[in-house]
């Protein structure tokens, strides 16, 4: 009895191994490697004899440059940027490090203040560029900096502090002196951290129980895993939706002779249904009105020339009215609701802040596009192993463009939320409509009539009904994404190999005699179809009907009457530039920085002109395993185990809709990073699936050797790899959007 126990002790002291050179990493990580500076601080320190340092380190009366100016509560203000500097006291010409100081007493002042400290050494004449830094007043860790620039360790005898800001900043900065010690810097969250990476390493080491573990969804401890990954999104979720709720002003910027910028688009539809018309409660320029052709770019010109407001930026202008041309959809379900609640407490209800319903929608989405994801797994790779499902789910989080819609939460990505979320939600349900009964314990009987599970593959040819239900909700919130961004559509024509075998049984049992096998009547049958497109008919009609109440036509979105960069009443896109929007897409070159993030925004140049922006790389370029896992398609074995599954068509039809959305997408809108959304999904969904069947081709036994091997260590490589990507994308972002909490990132690595 005991023999079994006794087969496994070198397993054990090999995890207990493991585990403990882990733990001496992640100790000389956090200890040694990210406190390094306080580690050479203080032995400089202590090897050096105490010095004085020439100049008074309390006043800074004298040390200003004539672009800084002394504000009353002690801070600075930049008057000139050409001369915002300031003189740091030099301690005898030998020093490591320098210690800003500052005050809180400066209203509306820079959360980072951006840097550069020169040296003169001595016997030089002129001054050499050193460190350029981020002070962020409210990280202690910034406010040192290590002296560079003297590479040749000579005697320093002056210091420069530059100030890189625009004229009219007021800073928290004060002044800036030598520090003998850098303070030590134990932080929890990025031990939390190097206990993820760890963990994730170790899980997809050769035999982990990653590898070893088999997906069941019914098991209590994987669900609890599931939950526990997905926590620290959904509590930053909720942070940043109680901060934007606490915090929120309406986000409207006007200045003279330029367009209003209003992010509140959302919420002034919400105000418009309340008030029963379809146009927003905006003015207008007096001039715009009487324009033969408001949307003339010289006619908008000459109107803001002559500072007539207001002209909204990306708002629609249609018959002297404002309106906007993004879906209804979430307006009906957060920020119409949203207004009528909070009305019983404020007459007229209080605006729901567009970047709250973001990271609502975001986080709901994810949450979802998990659930979506391990239930097609567990349906047609009822077998697949752990570490499957989480290259699976790292493939569809990390390629859809998650962390961009993470990191970006106003009013432009809300579509993209809230169609994800509907896709999603509606996959979940389709996948799960085939129902078969329980077998009870036992007796190889039905545990109930009304006990079911869903259809797996290896159910083979056992007896199913579709659930009603939940392909009713499944098409409802498929087709939900018209009042969302209709390109999503697209997901509705996944159906059709979905349920190829549902589509087969309900036109037999409609237009042939008999019945199907599983027992489906007429009648029943009849029902299953209207449950498949009512849903259809039940968004379209009054978000068509919207349409025609705005603009006169079902068919009108509003795209044409946008106030943007062209006259898009008069524009007719080209095709010439197509292929090399394609190639941005799918292979833009990643552009790197040799510090963190140390990557950035990639330029996007034309040949022929066509709106773009920068970008972030191509979608094969920083999600790799799609190339591989597509690639595997080329192998017979992988081909048969598709087959086999009923797959082939889903992997023909998801490319190709892909395909045909990008090709919209780049000849409508041309390229930029949110539009990859539109497709991603799709080329992932294709990927995750190829993965999976890879697996089960290569660990059910009939491969000896080592190429189940080799293909499963380069699909996790490049897996991991685009997770290091995804994550540095995301600091990217976060630098551009959302500076404050990527600068509690970024301090890990920029602080000396």
């Amino acid at each position: 009895m005991t023999l079994p126990a006794l087969r496994r002790p070198t397993p054990t002291r090999g995890t207990t191994i493991r585990l403990l050179v882990t733990l001496v990493v992640i100790l000389v990580c956090e200890l040694g490697v990210f406190n390094l500076a306080h580690w050479q601080s203080l032995a400089s320190s202590s090897s050096n004899p105490p010095t004085r340092t020439t100049g008074n380190t309390e006043s800074r009366s004298g040390q200003l440059g004539p672009g800084l100016s002394t504000l009353p509560g002690g801070g600075l203000k930049v008057i000139d940027p050409a001369g915002a500097w300031m003189d740091v006291p030099v301690a005898d010409g030998q020093t490591t490090f320098v210690q800003a100081h500052l005050t809180e007493d400066v209203e509306e002042s820079l959360s980072q203040i951006h840097v550069r400290l020169d040296l003169r050494l001595a016997g030089d004449k002129g001054w050499t560029q050193g460190t350029r830094g981020l002070i962020c007043p409210g990280l202690t860790r910034s406010h040192y900096l290590r002296i560079r620039g003297n590479s040749h360790e000579g005697r320093i005898q002056a210091m420069r502090l530059w100030i890189q800001e625009p004229i009219g900043s007021r800073l928290e900065l004060t002044g800036m002196t030598p520090a003998k010690v850098v303070p030590f810097d134990f932080n929890p969250a990025r031990i939390l951290v190097l206990v993820f990476l760890a963990a994730l390493i170790l899980g997809y080491l050769p035999g982990s129980v990653l590898w070893r573990t088999r997906l069941d969804t019914g098991s209590v401890s994987q669900r609890l895993v599931l939950a526990l990954i997905l926590t620290p999104l959904a509590a930053w979720s909720c942070w940043n939706i109680q901060h934007d709720l606490s915090t929120f002003t309406p986000m409207a910027y006007h200045q003279p002779n330029a367009y209003v910028y209003d992010f509140n688009q959302y919420d002034h539809v919400a105000q418009a249904l309340l008030h029963g018309h379809p146009w927003l409660d905006l003015g207008q320029a007096p001039g715009l009105a009487k324009a033969a052709n408001p949307f003339d770019i010289a006619t908008r010109n000459a109107l803001l020339a002559q500072d007539q407001q207001p002209i909204y930026w990306d708002y629609v202008y249609r018959d002297g009215h404002w309106y906007s041309y993004f879906g209804a959809f979430p307006v009906l379900l957060l920020f119409l609701p949203y207004r009528v609640i909070t009305s019983l407490v404020h007459p007229g209800g209080y605006a729901l802040p567009t970047s709250s319903a973001a990271s609502l929608l975001i986080a709901m989405a994810t949450i979802m596009t998990a659930l979506a994801t391990i239930r097609l797994l567990n349906r047609w790779f009822p077998r697949v192993n752990l570490a499957v499902v989480g290259m699976a789910l790292m493939t569809m989080l990390g390629g859809s463009g998650m962390a961009y819609l993470w990191c970006r939460r106003n009013f432009y990505t809300i579509p993209f939320d809230a169609s994800l979320l509907a896709v999603m939600t509606g996959l979940w349900l389709w996948m799960g409509a085939r129902r078969v009964h329980r077998q009870s314990a036992g007796t190889g009987g039905h545990s109930g009539r009304r006990s079911t599970r869903m259809w797996t593959v290896e159910d083979g040819d056992r007896p199913w009904q579709l659930s009603r239900p939940r392909l009713f909700l499944g098409s409802l919130s498929v087709a939900a994404t018209l009042g969302c961004r209709p390109t999503f559509l697209a997901a509705g024509l996944l159906a059709l190999p979905l349920f190829a075998e549902e589509i087969r049984a309900v036109i037999n049992a409609l237009f042939r005699r008999g019945h199907h096998t599983a027992g489906l009547s007429r009648r029943r049958a009849l029902s299953l179809l209207v449950c498949g497109l009512l849903p259809v008919l039940l968004i379209a009609a009054p978000l068509l009907w919207y349409n025609r109440w705005r603009f006169g036509s079902l068919l009108d979105f509003g795209n044409r009457y946008q106030m943007t960069v062209l006259d898009l009443t008069n524009y007719h896109p080209g095709t010439a530039g197509l292929l090399q929007i394609f190639g941005y897409y799918l292979l833009q070159p990643l552009t790197t920085l040799p510090v963190f993030p140390y990557l950035q925004f990639s330029p996007a140049p034309m040949r022929v002109w066509h709106f773009t922006e920068p970008g972030l790389g191509g979608l094969l370029v920083t999600t790799p395993v799609l190339i591989p896992a597509l690639a595997l398609l080329a192998l017979p074995r992988v081909r048969e185990e598709l087959q086999l599954r009923g797959w082939i068509p889903g992997l023909i039809l998801a490319p190709a809709l892909a395909t045909l959305v990008m090709a919209a997408d780049s000849y409508i809108g041309g390229f930029s990073v949110r539009y990859s959304i539109d497709f991603a999904w799709l080329i992932c969904l294709a990927a995750v699936v190829v993965m999976a069947a890879a697996s089960s081709t290569y660990e059910d036994g009939r491969s000896r050797s080592g190429v189940g091997t080799a293909v499963m260590s380069l699909l996790t490589l490049a897996c991991l790899t685009g997770l290091v990507l995804t994550f540095i994308n995301a600091m990217v972002l976060l630098e551009h959007f959302d500076s404050s909490q990527a600068m509690n990132v970024a301090v890990w690595f920029l602080a000396p």
